[in-house]
């Protein structure tokens, strides 16, 4: 009789200790795969109403101004400028008569945290008014195919995400300014004719880390 309660009992813990098990297993699963699940998606943001319509453009937290050496913070919905040797923030924007939608900006990688903390290092790759070479280069190589007589081709960001340059195709007909298309050209296309000391910088090609 004992012996049948020792192996009962036995019995027990062991479907006891086979459940307690399973449960385990099941939760580490789901705790993976919630992390995974973390890690692949992207923080998403809201997109400014001037930045480039771009699929991108949700998931990218900061924006550089070479031109006005300027920065966007799209989660805080601030602009960094430099001011007596010190960064401030503003809710609009800093400098009078600035139209950025018709400003170039740099798409910052996503990874990228206070950029303006490291201003030297994007002043130095995105030097003010470099990117117009961009559009006589896409016009002298026709990487831009089929636009119309009447449309102009506009320089509108980089992106450091996909490194892509983004242009606008824009319409002198009916409503002047009025963009009809965006084209993404791989700056692959326009580095080899950018000139030689550019190279060595992002606006030029090179892929330099920070």
């Amino acid at each position: 009789m004992n012996a049948f309660f020792l192996r009962r009992n036995r019995m027990k813990t062991f479907y006891k200790l086979f459940a307690i098990r399973i449960i385990a297993t099941a939760a580490m699963i789901g705790l993976i795969g919630y992390l995974n699940g973390c890690a692949s998606s992207p923080a998403t943001y809201s997109a400014p109403e001037w930045a480039p319509a771009t699929a991108d453009a949700a998931s990218v937290p900061y924006y550089y101004f070479p031109d006005y050496g300027m920065y966007y913070d799209a989660a805080a919905g601030q602009y960094y400028y430099l001011n007596n040797g010190a960064w401030l923030s503003s809710a609009t924007v800093p400098y009078s008569g600035v139209d950025l939608n018709n400003s170039y900006v740099v798409m910052l990688n996503r990874n990228t945290r206070q950029p303006w903390l490291n201003h030297e290092y994007y002043e130095r790759n995105y030097p003010a008014h470099a990117h117009e070479q961009y559009e006589q280069i896409v016009r002298n190589n026709n990487a831009i195919p089929g636009v119309a007589p009447q449309n102009r081709i506009v320089t509108r960001a980089y992106n450091e995400n996909n490194d892509h340059v983004i242009f606008e195709e824009r319409s002198h007909a009916n409503q002047p300014g009025t963009r009809v298309a965006t084209h993404e050209i791989p700056m692959q296309t326009i580095a080899p004719n950018m000139p030689p000391q550019a190279r060595q910088y992002k606006y030029g090609g090179a892929n330099r880390g920070r």
